[in-house]
C-alpha cells in the first residue's frame, strides 16, 4: 500500500512540472480528460500553419465540439502558454450549429454522419482535425486519438495532413501511427489493412495512459 502511494505522489509530482501547474493536484486529477487537453495542445504546438492561415498578429483559434470537459481541460492546459508568441482561445462548442473559423478543431461524441459532414467540408482548409471516432482518420481527419490495452496513442492521416496545407513536426509523427490513406480508397481496402503505416521509420509508439513515459516524451515538449 506505502509503495502505491508513492507512485501516485511521484506520478503527480512529474506532471506538475512538466504542466507547470500552479495548482496542487492529487492522482485523481491525471485522466483520460487531462490527457486528451494536453495531447491538443502538443498537437497544435507541433503544427504549423500556412502564412495565409495564420497572421502574425492572430491568436490561434481551438474549437472543440461535443465535449465539455475536454474544452475545459484543454483550456486549463493552455492557460498562460503561448505558440510561437500567439495566445490560445479555446471554444466549446455544442454538438449542432455552424462551426467558427478554428485552426484547431476536435470532435467527440457526436454522430459519425456529422463527423463525416465536417471533415469532409474542412479536408482542403488549413484547420487541424482531431477527434477520438473509432473511423476518424479512415473519414480523412487528420490526427485521430484512441486508448488500446490500458495505452493512450495517436495516429495521423499524413496525406489529410497535406490536403490542409499542415506542416506536422517530424517530432509529432515520430510518436505517432502514420498513415497514409485516400479518403476514396479506404472505403474499398480490407479493414486489416488500414492501419499499416508507409512508413517504417515512423514506428508507433506507445503512450502510456497515466504513465511517466508518455509525460516524459510527449509533455515535456511543452516547456521548450
Amino acid at each position: 500500500m506505502a509503495q502505491a502511494s508513492f507512485g501516485r505522489r511521484a506520478l503527480c509530482g512529474v506532471l506538475l512540472l512538466l504542466f507547470g501547474w500552479a495548482a496542487r493536484a492529487d492522482a485523481q486529477d491525471v485522466t483520460e480528460v487531462t490527457l486528451k487537453g494536453a495531447f491538443l495542445f502538443n498537437f497544435a504546438r507541433f503544427t504549423e500553419w500556412p502564412a495565409d492561415a495564420l497572421h502574425p498578429d492572430t491568436a490561434v483559434s481551438a474549437c472543440v465540439l461535443g465535449d465539455r470537459a475536454v474544452a475545459d481541460a484543454f483550456a486549463k492546459t493552455v492557460k498562460g502558454k503561448q505558440l510561437a508568441g500567439r495566445t490560445i482561445a479555446v471554444t466549446n462548442l455544442p454538438p449542432t450549429g455552424s462551426i467558427p473559423a478554428c485552426h484547431v478543431l476536435y470532435l467527440s461524441g457526436v454522430p459519425e454522419t456529422r463527423i463525416a459532414e465536417i471533415v469532409s467540408t474542412l479536408r482542403d482548409t488549413p484547420v487541424l482535425t482531431v477527434s477520438d471516432s473509432d473511423t476518424f482518420t479512415k473519414r480523412g481527419g487528420i490526427v485521430q486519438i484512441f486508448v488500446e490495452s490500458g495505452k493512450m496513442k495517436f495516429r495521423i492521416n499524413s496525406r489529410s495532413a497535406k490536403r490542409a496545407r499542415l506542416q506536422l513536426s517530424s517530432r509529432l509523427l515520430a510518436l505517432a501511427e502514420v498513415v497514409d490513406e485516400d479518403v476514396a480508397s479506404v472505403a474499398s481496402a480490407p479493414s486489416t489493412n488500414l492501419f499499416t503505416s508507409t512508413a517504417t521509420a515512423l514506428a508507433s509508439v506507445d503512450v502510456e495512459l497515466f504513465g511517466s513515459d508518455w509525460a516524459r516524451r510527449f509533455t515535456a515538449w511543452g516547456r521548450n
